[in-house]
């Protein structure tokens, strides 16, 4: 990977005489933005490419492409580790993620993959009643969910003192979000089925996974990714168990190398009882859980799928302040002339009758951990709602 990124692409040519992985610098999410076009390798100009789109660490979208090999390992990546949580692969996957336009499976591709996608985005008591009518089809099945639903629907089945369900589910796969003790309990509880929670994103793919059965530690992807956790402070590397940087550098994305590409997550490694190095803590941007005028819960997820498409904003920070009264903070790369579109959006999300203010600031102040916090509620009245990835 190192031969191919100095000799193809122009971001990468001065490391031609030095290619050590450590003498390379690190890079973040807004270097990879700025520098596009350079960091694409000259090979794959005019060759078959999968373009993919991610919100990143702040919440604010960023574009870049993979070659077909890499999308192929992901895909391998996938079957692998769907197959360590004991998923059997051609059997139902129930699929609850926010669906956009870009994501959205076909009909002739869901069903021969045998997805079923369910839409999070408005999770209240209603959708989870209707959710759990399909779960209990007797067809064996997975789960693939952000943690924050699953926890909603447990709630909902504690609210209505519900008995254990029949659902005949072989695997459930927690992604995107920490997956807390709560849910974790409840899940088994009512499901009758173990759960683990996967570590990936969209720009390099899973990353790690928990096992079942062995705790919360997980196993990471060494045979697609070099991970590097480093200081906070300085590119260097932490002590084992010591929280760091995550860092990647991807070993299939010829197209566009990710070379000590820093994910904007945090995480330890320590080595298990099989002397083998595994992540103890994952943890990510803090997102906050807030609510609609009406008190019913909503995800972060859900105010990050309005903002995904504002492409010239660097970052923003989403705030309830109360019932109503809420802050959207942008820090825009230029002019910028969309408020009234982005708030027609999150009335519409959140109640017509919410009040909306829109701050413009020139950046998101930065947590302890070297975090920023896309979604705050300091409105909450629960504060399990709150949740890191």
């Amino acid at each position: 990977m190192l031969n191919h990124a100095v000799s193809t692409s122009p971001f990468y040519k001065s490391y031609k005489n030095n290619k050590t992985l450590t003498n390379f610098s690190v890079i973040n999410k807004l270097i990879v933005k700025n520098n596009l076009s350079e960091i694409k390798s000259r090979i794959y100009i005019k060759k078959k490419k999968i373009k993919i789109s991610t919100s990143g660490s702040t919440g604010t979208p960023m574009i870049l492409f993979q070659d077909l090999n890499k999308r192929y390992r992901n895909i391998a990546d996938t079957i692998y580790f769907a197959k360590r949580a004991g998923f059997k692969l051609g059997t139902k996957l129930i699929y609850m993620r926010v669906w956009t336009p870009k994501n959205k499976k076909g009909f002739f591709t869901a069903w021969m993959q045998n997805v079923k996608m369910l839409e999070v985005l408005n999770l209240d008591n209603e959708e989870i009643s209707k959710l759990l009518q399909i779960l209990q089809v007797k067809e064996e099945k997975g789960i693939i969910s952000y943690a924050s639903s699953l926890e909603a629907v447990c709630r909902y089945l504690d609210e209505i003192d519900s008995d254990p369900l029949d659902c005949n589910i072989n695997s459930i796969i927690s992604n995107s979000e920490l997956l807390n003790e709560y849910t974790k309990s409840s899940v088994k509880k009512y499901f009758k089925s173990s759960i683990v929670s996967r570590y990936s994103n969209n720009e390099n793919g899973i990353l790690s996974q928990q096992i079942p059965g062995e705790g919360n530690e997980f196993e990471i992807n060494w045979a697609s990714f070099v991970i590097e956790i480093l200081k906070f402070d300085e590119d260097k590397p932490v002590e084992p168990g010591e929280l760091g940087r995550v860092v990647i550098t991807d070993l299939f994305n010829y197209c566009m190398p990710l070379i000590r590409y820093d994910t904007g997550d945090i995480a330890c490694v320590e080595n298990n009882d099989k002397d083998i190095p595994v992540f103890k803590r994952v943890e990510g941007r803090k997102y906050d859980l807030v609510h609609n005028t009406m008190g019913n819960m909503v995800s972060g997820y859900a105010i990050a799928f309005i903002m995904y498409k504002y492409t010239n904003l660097n970052q923003y920070q989403f705030i309830q302040e109360s019932k109503t009264n809420y802050i959207l903070k942008l820090n825009p790369t230029q002019e910028f002339n969309e408020e009234t579109q982005i708030l027609s959006e999150l009335k519409e999300c959140l109640g017509n009758d919410s009040n909306i203010k829109i701050e413009y600031i020139q950046e998101i102040p930065v947590l302890s951990s070297g975090k920023r916090r896309v979604i705050i509620n300091n409105f909450v009245k629960d504060k399990e709602n709150v949740v890191e990835f």
